[in-house]
């Protein structure tokens, strides 16, 4: 029964990589929305009200741009960890084996514990985007003898402030599928440290 457990959390958690985790929004409107697939390489899909208006589509990395909002390493290190996860898991239910069960429980705590660290650091989209603000900011304090570049820089800060990246139910998902074999894993530790 756990084995079919650990498939079924391990088999969700891939498939989630493919949706959206990330919404990149501009006062409250979605602008791009990031997969955990496009995490890993900085691309990103477009709203359809960014189509649209192509002038503004081309300032966002889009799949057939070749422009990145920055790498997640840690995501694609997740995501070789829970297809490995799916792989072991298939072993543990087919064929069983000590080390396919133990690595199909342990992989997807290793996952999980790589995406709860990308979530503390912050994912580079939302770093890239504090940069932009942070810099926006130091150019209107250098250009304070030229009251039309300030003018422009004080705009773009206003308007950089109005970014915001927030994380999608399908990136809790993913965790929440992630925790069940984690709990699995520490349930079997707890029930061997109480045996001996």
């Amino acid at each position: 029964m756990f084995n079919k457990l650990r498939l079924g959390s391990s088999l969700a958690a891939l498939i989630l990589f493919a949706f959206p985790w990330l919404d990149i929004q501009c006062s409250e409107k979605s602008m791009m929305t990031q997969t955990g697939i496009e995490t890993i390489y900085g691309g990103g899909t477009a709203s359809e009200e960014m189509k649209s208006s192509k002038r503004n589509t081309e300032a966002y990395p889009s799949k057939d741009s070749k422009d990145s909002v920055g790498n997640a390493p840690l995501v694609g290190l997740a995501l070789v960890s829970v297809a490995a996860a799916v792989i072991f898991s298939l072993a543990a239910l087919f064929q069983g084996g000590k080390f396919a069960e133990s690595a199909s429980s342990i992989l997807p705590a290793v996952a999980l514990a790589f995406l709860l660290v990308q979530l503390m650091v912050g994912f580079p989209v939302k770093n890239e985007l504090a940069e932009a603000t942070s810099g926006a900011g130091s150019q209107t304090t250098a250009n304070e003898d030229d009251p039309m570049a300030s003018l422009g820089a004080s705009m773009g800060a206003v308007m950089m402030m109005n970014f915001k990246v927030k994380t999608t139910p399908a990136f809790y998902l993913e965790l929440f599928a992630l925790g069940i074999p984690t709990l699995l894993l520490l349930n079997g530790f707890i029930d061997k440290h109480k045996k001996n």
